[in-house]
């Protein structure tokens, strides 16, 4: 059973790659700007629901948006938390913290792509 900052590692580490996710949808030749956090945040709970590794997770989410193979950055992203993930064994309570808190990741992405944005806008 994962404790509290377990959790919340494993949290930081999803966002990172649904961040990573994100960015790659986007720089698609045919990215739904409108939707694309909707779209995001239904395929990483349909994914959740029906996969049994982080391995699996990302290849179903990667496959539903249509993105190509991960550029190295989302590559080690992707690694990292395969990892945090494999040395807890916890790939069932991290699927299924997906599934419970997929809003609330979702959230955590939204204001860290604001502030990056905002930070740039600042530069």
């Amino acid at each position: 059973m994962l404790n509290e900052n377990e959790k919340e590692a494993l949290r930081d580490r999803t966002v990172d790659v649904l961040l990573e996710l994100r960015s790659a949808y986007l720089r698609t030749s045919t990215p739904n700007i409108l939707k694309h956090w909707d779209m995001l945040q239904d395929r990483t709970r349909a994914a959740a629901m029906s996969t049994s590794s982080v391995e699996e997770w990302v290849t179903h989410v990667s496959r539903s948006l249509r993105l190509g193979p991960p550029n190295p950055a989302c590559s080690v992203t992707i690694g990292q938390l395969a990892s945090a993930v494999r040395d807890r064994k916890a790939a069932r309570e991290w699927l299924q913290l997906i599934e419970d808190e997929y809003g609330y990741l979702m959230a955590k992405a939204r204001e860290i792509s604001e502030l990056k944005k905002k930070e740039k806008a600042d530069v």
